[in-house]
């Protein structure tokens, strides 16, 4: 029994608009492909083509990386995610390429051009997919969120408790996160280095916050919860990011309007002096 099936035995898989996933299988007329454990190889230029819009995990997982020097971002995939081909015209300045591997043999449903042009006539199963993405959107950016805490250990554990959201399963003890994750891959997820998330996750089982299980998975026990309960408080900030962005760009046009008023001012007196007629006139 793979990992994915297993969670969805246990009622943890990702709740799925049933209606909207079947309109979408229908739209794609059953196009599938199949991916073996191991490394994907998208087709070369496959980001040019405008006959496909990507691919939805139907079964498997799927792991979606980047890399900058030795540090990469691991995106976890599973049944429901939607994948989408490299933006090849308009790549990233910084940034290797993007690396895709199937942890366990992975289904996938093409978004082809049966989808695109079903998605034209009904555009609500388009908003089916579009959904998914933006899912997957809110996922990596609270995993982005949590790189910022200063303590490794903290960091490890709100990365935990968040895969565990959609990877876990809940038993007697606490939640089980069926991801049988190990040190060096929690470390790029919690942006540490493997020694130091050896240390922390070493701390964290001293305290009984989390246990390594037999099968490679995690237990993360009742007192995870009370510690991610603490950490996860967001703090009511008198303003938000956005709004000191906004303050910024309203300052930076008010000294550009500034400047340009002053700019005519001295034309117009400039104009004015010259324009002046002589006592003699």
């Amino acid at each position: 029994m793979t990992l994915v099936e297993r969670d969805r035995d246990n009622g943890a898989a990702p709740a799925v608009e049933e209606r909207g996933w079947e309109l979408v299988w229908r739209a794609c007329q059953g196009q599938t492909i199949r991916v073996g454990q191991g490394a994907w190889d998208l087709p070369a230029r496959v980001g040019d083509r405008d006959d496909l819009v990507g691919w939805v995990v139907m079964k498997g997982l799927l792991c979606r990386e980047v890399g900058l020097h030795d540090r990469y971002l691991l995106e976890i995939l599973g049944p429901g995610d939607v994948v989408q081909p490299t933006a090849v015209p308009d790549p990233p300045a910084l940034g290797g390429p993007l690396r895709l591997t199937a942890a366990i043999q992975t289904t996938l449903m093409v978004l082809g051009l049966p989808f695109i042009r079903t998605s034209a006539r009904w555009p609500s199963v388009l908003a089916v997919v579009n959904r998914r993405l933006e899912s997957q959107r809110q996922r990596l950016a609270i995993q982005a969120v949590i790189a910022h805490f200063p303590r490794a250990e903290h960091r490890l554990l709100l990365q935990m408790w968040h895969l565990a959201d959609r990877w876990g399963r809940a038993t007697p003890e606490g939640t089980v996160l069926t991801l049988p994750l190990t040190h060096d891959l929690l470390g790029h997820l919690a942006a540490a280095r493997r020694s130091t998330s050896t240390l922390a996750l070493s701390a964290l089982e001293a305290d009984r916050i989390i246990r390594r299980l037999d099968d490679g998975c995690w237990l993360l026990t009742p007192k995870a919860a009370e510690q991610v309960d603490t950490l996860a408080q967001t703090s009511r900030i008198a303003r938000t990011l956005g709004e000191t962005l906004k303050l910024r760009q309203i300052t930076s046009e008010a000294r550009a309007e500034s400047r340009a008023l002053r700019a005519e001012a001295r034309q117009i007196r400039t104009r004015g002096g010259r324009g002046r007629p002589s006592a003699a006139g």
